[in-house]
């Protein structure tokens, strides 16, 4: 039975001026280490006193209106501890004392979630069997119940499939086959079985107030009813949801990566096709207004490559709402295992009219960076050693009405802001519930 163990720690951060953080990671790596861009490095929590971080949550467990931290250790997809920081690096609350094992390349079920709508935000996990709700602040588990199957254990999402304005419904799933929909009480709504990919993601496609769910290639009703399938060949390795065209009458657009059909693809909101590209390993997709110079939305994506080896390299690319590649990465930094790219969207790094593109675990000797829409550089976010795996995510973590960018591996954790002053007259929340994005946080990251 895992159990609370309250610690106190303290871990030495940074908290400094742009120049300072470039001169500090001169000291201790090489010049090409230190940030590029108009970047302050915020906070640096040292992993060694706690164990590997081997994957992150963000959201405001203490309720101050700032995110906190919480360092996933597991044995491949089964969760063995959870420790919560604040940006300090002080320990809030740690359940579980199990081993750590080795690490996942998939997502692992927890999610943080005021799954009970009282303005709190939850720890949700999947653990031995089970699902478990925490209270954010302490990490007491408030309830748990078992799992429908004992291999729904796969991921976890939210979604409001009654139209009460509250994601108060919990999605679960097997890795290639099963989804269930619960209620509140955990209790099975409906299953379906088919091809689900990686992650379903729920959305109010019709715009009746009540979700959908995008399961791979199926859109599902609230009742789980199938609504249409398009046909793409795979599985779907990342999907991506938004008004791409700028006709919101027709409803959003629905992008597809496809492994195994090697297709990037967007559909319509009826499961039309609009177009459709081959390539050689289809991976990631977003959606994103990357060049406010033409029409509707752009789609990012990321070709893996054939070659998994450590000599393979993978490559971004820009497609036009309507389908027309404006430009394709071609990688010439040096290094090994550059195949392992992941991008995701970002909206309010700079203060200026149009998206970005994070991309991170890039391998080489690439560190997590932001591109625009031609695919330049416009800022880094170094960890160092850059041959090892590194993660981030993006989030207004301090409350400033602007995204800061927390990367991590390993071995520590590092908070990334812009260094303007932010906007005048912003004041933080006293407390902040997430939003969909890091409520229903996936490995396999497209949506905004």
């Amino acid at each position: 039975m895992i159990h609370r163990t309250l610690i106190a720690a303290l871990v030495a951060i940074a908290v400094v001026p742009a120049v300072q953080a470039e001169e500090a990671d001169r000291a201790g790596e090489s010049d090409r280490a230190a940030p590029r861009g108009n970047v302050v490095l915020l906070h640096r929590i040292d992993m060694e006193p706690f164990g590997p971080c081997r994957d992150l949550r963000l959201g405001d467990l203490e309720g101050d209106g700032r995110l906190d931290l919480l360092v996933v250790q597991n044995h491949g997809q089964e969760i063995r501890r959870l420790i919560a920081l604040d940006l300090t690096g002080k320990v809030l609350w740690r359940v579980g004392d199990r081993p750590v094992g080795a690490p996942a390349s998939s997502d692992v079920a927890v999610q943080i979630h005021d799954l009970d709508g009282d303005g709190r935000n939850n720890v949700v996990y999947v653990g031995e069997g089970r699902i478990r709700v925490l209270e954010g602040k302490t990490g007491k588990t408030l309830r748990e119940a078992p799992l429908p199957a004992a291999r729904a254990n796969d991921c976890l999402a939210f979604a409001d499939f009654a139209g009460s304005g509250h994601a108060g419904n919990v999605v679960v799933k097997d890795r290639y086959r099963q989804v269930w929909a619960l209620n509140e009480e955990f209790e099975v709504l409906w299953t379906w079985s088919g091809n689900p990919g990686h992650y379903c993601w729920p959305h109010d496609v019709d715009g009746d107030g009540r979700d959908e769910l995008i399961a791979g290639y199926t859109l599902l009703g609230p009742d789980g009813k199938e609504l249409w399938s398009v046909d793409l060949p795979g599985h779907a390795d990342a999907v991506a949801v938004a008004d791409v065209d700028g006709n919101t009458e027709n409803g959003p657009e629905i992008a597809y990566a496809t492994c195994g059909g090697n297709v990037f693809a967007l559909a319509g909101a009826d499961g039309t096709i609009r177009w459709k590209h081959p390539c050689r390993h289809s991976q990631h997709v977003v959606l994103g207004d990357f060049r406010s110079d033409l029409p509707g939305r752009e789609m990012a994506a990321v070709d893996r490559g054939n070659d998994r080896s450590a000599s393979g390299v993978d490559t971004m690319l820009l497609y036009s709402a309507g389908g027309e590649e404006l430009w394709r990465e071609q990688r010439t930094d040096p290094g090994e295992h550059r195949w392992l790219t992941i991008i995701t969207t970002v909206r309010n790094w700079d203060g200026k009219d149009h998206d970005l593109i994070l991309g991170y675990r890039r391998g080489g000797s690439t560190y997590p960076t932001l591109y625009d829409g031609h695919g330049d550089p416009v800022a880094t976010f170094p960890i160092p050693p850059p041959e090892m795996r590194s993660y981030a995510q993006h989030a207004d973590v301090a409350g400033d009405a602007r995204e800061e960018i927390v990367v991590w591996n390993e071995g520590e954790i590092r908070v990334y802001g812009n260094g303007d002053p932010p906007p005048a007259g912003i004041a933080r929340p006293a407390s902040r519930p997430n939003g969909k994005r890091l409520y229903n946080y996936t490995y396999y990251i497209g949506m905004p």
